[in-house]
């Protein structure tokens, strides 16, 4: 976990640290690469989307690459917007990925949120 977390930090060194870019919205990002995860490898449960079952390194994998398809499409819309206006985009667009989370109860749980998930390493020998 604490892997994931540094991952997030660098990132955000990069856009903010070295190119001055203030991207409020990488916690969006964040939340669509774990949501993501979460779907395709929890367990099967009534009601809602995904439930795939599917091993741990495919679902960290497709987390990979659907947030960055959402970003690249976001960064479409944004990158002429000068560092104030961005900013302003990027907590809007964190926002409305919060909302859909919280709200759309057949995709991701809603307020109660994905059960039955995984461990990551639990079948590792040691």
């Amino acid at each position: 976990m604490g892997g994931i977390y540094a991952v997030m930090a660098i990132g955000l060194n990069l856009q903010w640290g070295l190119a001055g870019i203030l991207n409020i919205g990488i916690a969006g990002f964040f939340a669509i690469g774990a949501y993501a995860s979460a779907i395709l490898t929890s367990l099967p449960q009534s009601g809602r989307m995904g439930s795939f079952d599917l091993p741990v390194p495919i679902g960290f994998i497709a987390a990979i690459v659907f947030s960055a398809l959402i970003a690249l499409m976001v960064a479409r819309l944004t990158i002429k917007l000068r560092s104030d206006y961005l900013a302003i985009a990027t907590i809007g667009i964190a926002e409305i990925i919060r909302l859909i989370a919280k709200n759309e109860i057949w995709l991701t749980g809603g307020a109660y949120g994905i059960s039955n998930l995984p461990r990551p390493g639990e079948n590792l020998p040691g």
